[in-house]
């Protein structure tokens, strides 16, 4: 049976629920007629939360839907075609919420982008021309969006739904093993790889935003929703433990300096959130947002080693070509990045010759590599006879097995021949 968290003193309970319900307009009026039946005939209880834990039960109202109504609280659950089921999340940007499309059938994610940020112009016009770039978006490890649109006051996102947790709900657990995030990594890679081809920067590449599947699978989150975070630079380092505390961490030294980024900064970004998810810790530690920026513009992270001793050497260098201060020290493609994550849980031949029998090669069972090798067969010759006229077989024969007697009388018969035509010459 489905609890319900209890509304706070102020908070009044309805005395009716089906008011509040069809204010909200998250059910149709045949569904409400239908509700109401139920109560009036005895099927349904009376009693608000009661009846509120049927719903729930039945699959016609969410848990999150009826504690808001249960506070008397009927309006933000329908934002244009979309009802509201429950709430995801929240980040620097906005809201994430569990949405239903009504029409279409579909449970998606919507993300209410945040009311300050929606009052700048300049920005909300720029991220509609992003969301051009963003539908085009189609790759397994990239979040597809679905729509965007603006009613009101209320800019949102909808996205596809994946069940999951991202990596920095899984980082609380504590730090991931290192095969694994390196899996991870790769196809995070190879999600921003194909955002890159088609003109996209995240700029805001972190654990939050990598979202990981059921089936295992790391799809990249909030791409487009970078160029929200250029609203106010200056009102994000000064609220750096609010809004930005997360993004100062990931961010690369060029995005922190204000200059313009390209690929290289999301490569960056994604090799801090490698090393916090690895580690537990950040690259440029601090006991303040400023004091890590300050780190991150003029130092050197710690390096890997330090923290994991036992890292491999090879995984060392990938980071730190990650983690280069300068653009152009770094992996200049995700592709490339992706490829060299890869090659790091690839398995390696060892070293010397490697012998392959012959009958390994065309699917036989082969036979233990320090077994001799069988001697070879003789050859067998079959004499094949051609098929000679009848009156040439005596002379085939002959020629066979006595092959000078059979000049010989191949050369009689030549010099008869040759004596014949001298003679008949003459006579003619």
């Amino acid at each position: 049976m489905a609890t319900f968290e209890k509304p706070k003193p102020s908070e009044g309970i309805p005395a009716d629920l089906l008011p509040v319900i069809r204010a909200s307009g998250v059910l149709t009026d045949r569904q409400l007629a239908d509700i109401k039946s139920k109560v009036l005939s005895g099927e349904y209880p009376f009693d608000v939360k009661e009846l509120g834990e049927r719903l729930v039960h039945d699959k016609i109202l969410t848990e999150y839907q009826v504690n808001r109504f249960l506070k008397n609280k009927s309006h933000g659950l329908v934002v244009g075609r979309y009802a509201i089921l429950d709430r995801l999340g929240s980040g620097s940007m906005g809201r994430v919420y569990k949405a239903h499309h009504v029409l279409m059938d579909r449970v998606v994610a919507l993300k209410i982008i945040a009311p300050e940020i929606v009052s700048n112009e300049r920005v909300v016009a720029r991220f509609q021309r992003e969301m051009k770039l963003v539908g085009r978006l189609d790759h397994p490890n990239v979040v597809r969006a679905f729509d965007a649109d603006q009613t009101g006051n209320v800019l949102y996102i909808v996205m596809e739904y994946i069940p999951g947790v991202s990596l920095g709900q899984r980082l609380r657990k504590g730090p991931l093993p290192v095969a694994e995030m390196i899996d991870y990594a790769g196809q995070a890679a190879l999600g921003l790889a194909h955002a890159h081809e088609q003109g996209i920067v995240h700029r805001d590449i972190k654990p939050s935003n990598l979202l990981l599947g059921e089936d295992k699978r790391i799809k990249v989150l909030d791409l487009g929703l970078g160029v929200l975070m250029e609203a106010d630079l200056e009102a994000t380092f000064a609220t750096a433990d609010g809004i930005a505390v997360g993004t100062i961490d990931y961010m690369s030294p060029e995005q922190a300096c204000g200059k313009d980024v390209d690929g290289r900064s999301d490569l960056y970004s994604l090799g801090c959130a490698v090393y916090h998810l690895i580690t537990g810790r950040l690259p440029f530690p601090g006991e303040s947002p400023i004091e890590r920026l300050g780190k991150r513009i003029s130092g050197k992270p710690v390096p890997l080693a330090d923290v994991l001793p036992d890292s491999p050497a090879s995984l060392s260098r990938v980071m730190d070509r990650l983690l280069a201060h300068k653009p152009s020290d770094r992996f200049q493609t995700a592709a490339e990045v992706a490829e060299a994550l890869q090659a790091l849980t690839r398995p390696r031949n060892k070293s010397g010759p490697v012998n392959v029998s012959k009958s390994a090669v065309i699917g036989q069972d082969s036979t233990p590599s320090d077994a001799p090798a069988p001697a070879p067969s003789p050859a067998v010759v079959k004499m094949v006879r051609p098929e000679y006229p009848d009156w040439f077989r005596p002379l085939a024969e002959l020629a066979e097995k006595k092959p000078g007697h059979a000049l010989a009388v191949v050369s009689g018969i030549l010099t008869l021949v040759f004596v014949f035509g001298i003679v008949l010459g003459k006579l003619l």
